[in-house]
């Protein structure tokens, strides 16, 4: 009888706490509503702020919630989200591909020697992306400036005016030339030898002024814009740090290393192995850094990355950010045991101070901060073509 009175008295206690609980809940949030609804009223003069305080207009659960939904969405819909982009794909491309048609394109090409690829890790290794003269077998059927196209037996379902083209675009400074030389060697080895055909080309971008700060969002602006205006024909663009190369071979990765774009923005960089450390690392949910591939039109839908992040971090967060807003849901292949790329060794950046203040206010400016004003914020000194890759430098103005 005394053990459930205690029992009662306690269940009362907690009832009676919950209670409380949630009556302040809803006291805050009519509170806040009354201030939110004050805020509005004031004339727009007096409440004017600096583009660089922070303006929260979103918050971190209103990105896991969009995140979540597009699991449902890819999960319950499958190959019927985003019908639209459906017509403008080629007969071979990612998204179009039968299984049937994918598996004779597979049998064609595995008949190839040496179709395994194996990562080269080695930093000491002979070769000078900048002289055409010293290069490896993989490059003897790349055409200037980096471009590759598949050969494909002749009365095949797939010829080259039907197959994706690629255009990887690479952010790079110039302490990162030894990630440089081994990224070239293992990502020109490694697409050569890829399961499924795709033409691709590798564009590197380098800031050449270090008076500011790296501008990583302002490089892959003036990337993207140089190829809308050379008018060359990319189905996909692969944003792709410089540090990090395939772990394996395309038939051990399957799509977990599979650069081609998508219906939706397709990230394949959550999972990796540093190196330098030792260790595979796990990025959150989150992450859309690392490697990035997505159709050329989700791009220019959401005005291309913000130029205002100087130093590191963030800039991918508020490209994220922007196409959340865009309905974009960012896809990504199911993770594996053992990660499907690995990091290269470099020496970290240091973190901006300012980056938080920026990404608070992401969609306040997205509209006219981006590729649509990126003439205005750098120079294109120099356009060069060596062996290997395209080499775009430019001047980030201040």
């Amino acid at each position: 009888m005394g053990r459930n009175r205690i029992i009662f008295w306690f269940s009362l206690g907690l009832t009676l706490v919950n209670i409380w609980f949630i009556f302040n809940y809803i006291l805050s949030s009519f509170n806040q509503d009354v201030f939110q609804t004050k805020q509005q009223c004031q004339p727009i003069s007096s409440t004017k702020k600096s583009s660089r305080e922070i303006q929260l207009n979103f918050n971190i659960m209103d990105i896991y919630r969009i995140d979540v939904s597009c699991k449902y969405i890819t999960r319950d819909l499958g190959s019927k989200i985003s019908d639209k982009f459906v017509d403008k794909n080629k007969k071979c491309s990612a998204s179009s591909l039968t299984k049937d048609l994918n598996k004779k394109i597979q049998n064609s090409l595995s008949k190839r020697e040496n179709n395994l690829y194996y990562p080269i890790l080695n930093k000491s290794i002979l070769f000078d992306p900048f002289n055409n003269d010293n290069y490896f077998d993989m490059f003897n059927d790349l055409k200037l400036g980096g471009l590759w196209k598949p050969k494909l037996d002749p009365g095949k379902e797939c010829n080259l005016d039907n197959i994706d083209h690629v255009v990887f675009v690479v952010p790079y400074s110039h302490s990162r030339y030894e990630n440089l030389k081994l990224f070239l060697i293992n990502m020109h080895s490694y697409l050569q030898k890829f399961q499924y055909p795709f033409s691709y080309k590798i564009l590197v971008v380098e800031q050449v002024d270090m008076e500011s700060k790296f501008n990583k969002g302002r490089l892959i602006n003036s990337a993207v814009k140089h190829i809308i205006d050379s008018r060359e024909n990319a189905d996909c663009i692969v944003i792709h740090d410089v540090d990090l190369v395939p772990s394996n071979d395309g038939n051990k990765l399957g799509e977990s290393g599979d650069y081609r774009c998508r219906k939706m923005p397709w990230h394949l960089s959550r999972k990796v192995f540093n190196i330098k450390t030792n260790q595979e690392r796990l990025y959150n949910q989150f992450l859309t850094g690392g490697i990035l591939s997505l159709r050329l039109e989700h791009f220019i839908k959401v005005n291309g990355f913000s130029n205002e992040y100087f130093g590191w971090g963030a800039e991918d967060d508020d490209f994220q950010v922007r196409m959340f807003n865009q309905k974009l849901c960012i896809m990504r292949p199911e993770l594996r045991k053992q990660p499907s790329f690995k990091m290269l060794p470099h020496e970290s950046s240091k973190a901006s101070n300012t980056r938080f203040s920026y990404l608070s206010n992401a969609l306040n400016r997205y509209e006219q901060d981006g590729l649509s004003n990126i003439d205005n914020l750098v120079e294109i000194k120099s356009i060069d073509q060596f062996k290997a890759f395209t080499y775009l430098k430019v001047k980030v103005k201040k």
